[in-house]
């Protein structure tokens, strides 16, 4: 009876391992560090695209530097909770595409952005291959693909573990 009980043990033992394995391999795939990782061009053009893009949705297409600082400051990681408030109501969310043509070592750069009432822009750029996050290339060269998509989380939303 107690042999039945230590072998009923061990193997919930084991399968718990496995399923925590197969849980944390899963959330490691594609989500937090990749997309955190950035490179400074990416994070530049990124950021500015927004801003411009965001000032439209919120009323600030015409508004001067200084009404707009509070909106890049909050894009830069300096969130200004009102702010932070009236994007999050209207953007569903942001979506990074990588486009390499097998012949060419730039990458074009799609920043797309969903909104909440169902429309959709979007803004692209050309960057050196170097100035893409290693993440991205090494996908690229390992599956082949011409074309790879990210979600991009804003900087107020991105968690930070210990």
């Amino acid at each position: 009876m107690i042999a039945v009980l230590v072998i009923a043990m061990a193997a919930t033992a084991v399968w718990l391992a496995v399923r925590t394995l197969r849980t944390l391999r899963a959330r490691r795939r594609g989500t937090p560090e990749d997309l955190r990782e950035s490179t400074p061009a990416l994070e530049s053009f990124l950021v500015d695209a927004l801003e411009q893009e965001l000032a439209g949705a919120l009323g600030l297409r015409n508004a001067t530097a200084e009404e707009r600082r509070p909106l890049a400051r909050t894009l830069r990681g300096e969130p200004d909770p009102e702010l932070v408030t009236r994007i999050e109501a209207k953007v569903d969310r942001v979506e990074l595409g990588y486009l390499r043509y097998a012949h060419e070592s730039d990458v074009e750069v799609t920043v797309r952005v969903l909104y909440e009432n169902g429309e959709v822009s979007e803004t692209s750029r050309r960057l050196a291959g170097a100035d893409v996050p290693d993440a991205i290339r090494t996908d690229l060269d390992r599956l082949g693909a011409t074309r790879i998509f990210r979600t991009w989380v804003f900087p107020w939303q991105r968690v930070t573990t210990l």
